[in-house]
């Protein structure tokens, strides 16, 4: 058995506790949200649904820039360009935004290929997971902040949603 230092139990303990939350979000959303959602044709209209709910999704790239914006605008160094030296709010911001970046491209990736193989019922899988990924962000950001190590709760929240549904809709495509 490996052993584990205290940073990392408490890394697995938030990762674990994301994954639970994911859960029960995604099944709360599924249980008790009753969203109208529209008849879909063809499927440019449900890539066009995911596309106005991605939107909500990249406003946490968009809050995360304009946090930085505002920071540089008040930092002599970070204003020149440069990265070392800088506060460690703005530093925390940056790999904020970084990770932001590539979770978001993942997000939107893997929802539009979902949308292709989708019937119109499972769509509604779609807002719920863009309101995770929201929530998600916020405490990765919050926790961040914190502590380093206090980011794995939302770094879970915000990526094992897609890997799953990344996993389903490879699964789907390749038709095994």
């Amino acid at each position: 058995m490996i052993s584990l230092n205290q940073p990392q139990k408490d890394i697995r303990v938030g990762m674990i506790a994301g994954a639970v939350f994911c859960m029960v979000w995604v099944l709360m959303g599924y249980g008790f949200i009753d969203m109208a959602l529209p008849l879909w044709v063809t499927t440019g209209d449900k890539l066009a649904y995911v596309a106005k709910c991605e939107i909500f999704a990249a406003l946490m790239l968009l809050f995360g820039v304009m946090a930085v914006a505002g920071q540089r605008f008040f930092s002599d160094k970070a204003r020149e360009g440069q990265t070392e030296g800088l506060s460690s709010a703005l530093t925390i911001n940056l790999r904020y935004i970084q990770n932001t970046m590539e979770q978001l491209v993942l997000l939107v990736i893997t929802h539009m290929a979902f949308a292709a193989t989708a019937d119109s019922g499972e769509m509604k899988i779609i807002p719920i997971l863009v309101s995770l990924f929201i929530v998600g962000r916020i405490c990765f950001w919050i926790g961040y902040h914190q502590s380093p190590l206090s980011r794995a709760f939302g770094f879970a929240v915000t990526f094992y949603p897609t890997v799953v549904m990344m996993i389903m809709t490879v699964w789907r495509l390749v038709g095994v």
